[in-house]
């Protein structure tokens, strides 16, 4: 398999963490969605984005999302960071969903910030963007109560959690200070000593 993506993007790094965390051999590929590995990327993704994991020379999964299923899946019920059924799946899935959304939300502040000339900015809609963010990691803060999200036992929940919150910590350092998550912030100091989040770290 070949992993395409910088582990910068939380989404990439997820992924490739969850790989690693299943012990799958892959080969990673960091191809960024702009610039001169554009069109080397959209032979592999039509529409240019990362994640993309290649399974072989026909097949192609795109999106994080769908990638970790297929992971998990293959990983089997006694194994994967999702359950495959039941109640624990719904609210693992539903923390994940806001994981994502808040650092999706993060993202686009900084693109705002950093890339578009401050006159041509919408500081309403930056704020909003903010709010929404601060506002996911807020109600993430609030689940977890205990070592882990569900169950008492790692899931996939806190794989992106701190993925996304390590994220926030190294490129929307004031937005973070601006949630008090000292539960959240915990979990992301313990998973990071893991192999398979030391084997991912951004370069």
């Amino acid at each position: 398999m070949i992993l395409i993506g910088r582990y910068l993007s939380p989404f990439v790094r997820r992924t490739a963490t969850t790989l690693e965390l299943y012990e799958m051999p892959f080969e990673h590929l960091p191809l960024q969605h702009t610039g001169d590995d554009v069109p080397a990327l959209r032979k592999h993704n039509p529409v240019g984005r990362v994640p993309a994991l290649v399974l072989d020379e026909e097949n192609v999964i795109i999106d994080s999302a769908a990638i970790i299923d297929h992971l998990d899946r293959e990983a089997g019920t006694e194994r994967s960071l999702t359950p495959l059924s039941g109640p624990d799946r719904t609210r693992v899935l539903s923390l994940v969903s806001v994981a994502t959304g808040a650092v999706e939300k993060a993202i686009a502040t900084v693109y705002e910030v950093r890339f578009r000339p401050e006159e041509r900015r919408h500081a309403p809609w930056v704020e909003r963007c903010a709010e929404q963010a601060k506002g996911g990691f807020r109600y993430l803060e609030s689940q977890l109560d205990g070592d882990y999200f569900v169950g008492g036992a790692l899931s996939q929940a806190d794989v992106t959690t701190a993925v996304c919150w390590q994220f926030m910590g190294m490129a929307c350092k004031e937005l973070q200070a601006a949630v008090d998550a000292p539960r959240m912030s915990a979990l992301s100091e313990r998973l990071a000593e893991l192999p398979a989040f030391q084997k991912t770290l951004p370069q």
